[in-house]
């Protein structure tokens, strides 16, 4: 194993850790704070929940393969947080419809800051995981 990967090995735990904080803390507002989850809320844990094993994989194999694997759904994940974000606050948006029934989307449970949104900081979450992914396969 090359020194670069060894470098690139340690820190997929720190990401790891980060993701799992993350997973965590949507599941302590959905089910501690029971706080609605909409449609847009549900696709981006379907990105973010796999990387506690796709990560966990990679850290227990000490071997940053799977991080391309990550990266995309990663991306993905930051593509609906950053698309509920400007739902929440350009109004014309909610016209195309894409949360559907249920709780909408455009809802502010909160506002940290007065502007600082869930999906804003959802969408924080997925670049700085993005990033640091992106900076460990290429050390």
């Amino acid at each position: 194993m090359s020194a670069n990967s060894q470098k690139a090995n340690q820190i997929l735990p720190f990401i790891w850790l980060l993701s799992l904080g993350a997973m965590l803390v949507t599941l302590y507002l959905s089910e501690f704070r029971a706080w609605p989850i909409c449609h847009l809320c549900w696709y981006q844990r379907m990105c973010l929940y796999p990387q506690i094993v796709l990560l966990g994989m990679a850290v227990y194999r000490q071997k940053n393969d799977i991080i391309p694997y990550s990266i995309a759904l990663l991306a993905l994940g930051f593509l609906l947080s950053a698309y509920q974000t400007l739902e929440q606050y350009i109004p014309a948006l909610q016209s195309i419809g894409v949360c559907g029934q249920g709780p909408s989307c455009s809802t502010m449970h909160m506002q940290w800051l007065g502007f600082i949104t869930l999906p804003m900081l959802s969408c924080a979450g997925f670049l700085v995981i993005i990033a640091l992914l992106v900076w460990a396969k290429k050390r």
